[in-house]
């Protein structure tokens, strides 16, 4: 085997030791320190950047860390050692205990505690340590030699010089890919739509694709960088330490990251389980509400606009209980910083979202009462219109003025509401208005006019009849008040303003004289409060000026 294809196994050998999960490390997801692993796992003898194998307990005063260094150092003095030879590399079984020695001297002890520690015979254990340390020292010589140095500077250029076609071909590469970018604005890119709508623009696709070429091309650049630096360091002898030390802070890192990742996984699967039949339980209940609402599934008791707010608040609970479930099997959720940012989210939102919350217990208060709907016209505080959205926090309603009025739940659950609505389709509102009429009009004719006016006015019924209320008799005149059905609430504005015209017609076409505002007036003479054009034929102007005294 020549000294590149040794050099290619060694690396390979390398990253499989330092990607090769620890026992601890199995054991406690990832999570123990390096003082915990080093009591499990034991202490390493790594004299030339290398670990051969670990030490894991101790023999009397000296602690398996003392031994692991001393062995360490022992190694090193022998392989600098001009006269070494590995025919003097040798085993010895003395009083219970396996050496390895050289020349006399211990290397290496292997007692019963080793055996134990490592569940092996003690001939094992030493016969491998043999091999392992027989192996170290002769492959640092050969790399130490004036032959493996200039093989080491050889390997080093021709690395040097494939990280330089490397870093050509991805720039070759990457202009290639530019200019194909280019080339296809008129091609599939224009085509990624939504029927006839333009998920993303076409200059922020090009844009995108400009960002992650440029961000292919110089990681590539970054990565083949730091592996040749990496790799031409290992390959050179006095530098190879330095290498390990470099590929550490790379490796525990990434090594750190996969075993989370790895140890991961089983509770990935409960999350996955757990959010799989939350949806299944959300779909069945949204099928519910559709269903509801829809009017195919009737539940006593349980009107259809009860479905969308009862189903916001079962998913809401649905997820707020899985979230439950899902928290503890999250990567880091034992910890202090997850539990602080936890506490401090809490509190964040009980402090902010003292209002937001009493308009959402407002809305399902207002909802469970059916104190209007889309569409109802209502009246809240001096605010008059239809309703024409309803959310759990607030409720916009539009105003005869085509006003857009939005107003808090909570403050519709302090206000008193009118819904003019409710009964409209059933029985009907009652539109009503009040007249004030001279005492010298007959009360049966007023009552006639008023009927006969909301007789003749649109959209007011004529089945239950209109009615007439006498509501005071005042000093100079008697109020009047006119009733009548309708079933349209929301044109109540219209209906009104209709109704006073007929009633202004009505009562000018009969001579009756409507005292409103009042006035006071002396019946010697002065000019009736009413048009030219309806004044009795009998009527005579008075030839002096008109005494009218307005109140």
């Amino acid at each position: 085997m020549n000294f590149f294809s040794r050099t290619i196994v060694s690396v390979f050998a390398l990253f499989i030791i330092t990607f090769q999960p620890s026992p601890l490390i199995a054991q406690n997801n990832g999570t123990a320190n390096d003082s915990l692993h080093s009591v499990n796992a034991g202490y390493p003898v790594n004299p030339f950047g290398e670990t051969l194998f670990y030490i894991k307990a101790g023999i009397g005063p000296f602690s398996a860390k003392d031994r692991a260094q001393t062995v360490t150092g022992i190694i090193r003095k022998l392989a600098t050692d001009p006269f070494y030879s590995s025919d003097s590399l040798l085993i010895s079984n003395k009083e219970g205990e396996v050496n390895l020695v050289c020349k006399g001297q211990v290397i290496t002890a292997v007692t019963e505690a080793d055996a134990k520690a490592e569940n092996r015979p003690a001939d094992m254990i030493a016969y491998e340590r043999h091999r392992l340390v027989a192996a170290s020292i002769e492959k640092h010589i050969e790399r130490n030699s004036e032959e493996g140095i200039l093989k080491s500077i050889m390997f080093s250029v021709i690395v040097l010089i494939l990280l330089i076609l490397l870093v050509y071909l991805v720039n070759k590469l990457h202009h290639f890919i530019d200019k194909r970018i280019h080339q296809a604005k008129a091609g599939p890119l224009a085509k990624i739509k939504i029927r006839d709508y333009q998920l993303i623009p076409l200059h922020r696709q090009i844009r995108l694709l400009h960002i992650t070429n440029v961000f292919f091309r110089y990681g590539l650049i970054v990565l083949m960088f730091f592996s040749a630096l990496w790799l031409t360091s290992y390959l050179l002898p006095w530098t190879k330490a330095y290498s390990l030390i470099f590929l550490g802070f790379i490796i525990k890192p990434l090594k750190d990251f996969l075993n989370t990742l790895w140890f991961f996984i089983p509770n990935l699967l409960t999350i996955i389980v757990i959010v799989f039949i939350t949806t299944l339980i959300i779909r069945f209940f949204r099928f519910m509400r559709t269903e509801i609402e829809k009017g195919a599934i009737k539940i006593s008791g349980f009107y259809p606009e009860w479905a969308l707010p009862v189903f916001n608040i079962i998913r809401f609970l649905i997820w707020a209980f899985s979230i439950i479930l899902i928290y503890p099997h999250l990567p880091g959720s034992d910890s202090k910083v997850f539990q602080g940012m936890s506490v401090f989210i809490g509190l964040l939102v009980s402090l902010t979202s003292a209002s937001i919350l009493g308009n959402l217990v407002a809305g399902f208060a207002l909802t469970f009462t059916r104190a209007f709907q889309i569409g109802d016209r209502i009246r809240v505080g001096e605010n008059v219109g239809d309703v024409i959205e309803k959310t759990m926090a607030v409720t916009k309603i539009r105003t005869i003025k085509n006003e857009i009025i939005t107003i808090p739940n909570s403050k519709i659950q302090s206000s008193e509401v009118v819904n003019y609505s409710t009964l409209a389709g059933e029985s009907g509102l009652i539109i009503h208005t009040t007249v004030t009429i001279g005492y010298d009009a007959p009360w049966r004719q007023v009552h006639q006019l008023l009927i006969d006016a909301a007789k003749a006015t649109d959209l007011l019924m004529l089945s239950p009849e209109p009615f007439v209320l006498q509501n005071g008799l005042d000093d100079f005149y008697v109020s009047y008040q006119i009733n009548a059905y309708t079933r349209n609430a929301s044109k109540m504005a219209v209906i009104l303003s209709d109704l006073h015209k007929n009633i202004q017609e009505s009562f000018n076409n009969s001579g009756v004289e409507i005292m409103s505002p009042h006035y006071r007036a002396l019946r010697d003479g002065n000019r009736i409060a009413m048009p030219d054009d309806h004044l009795p034929d009998s009527y005579t102007r008075p030839s002096f000026g008109v005494n009218l005294n307005k109140e």
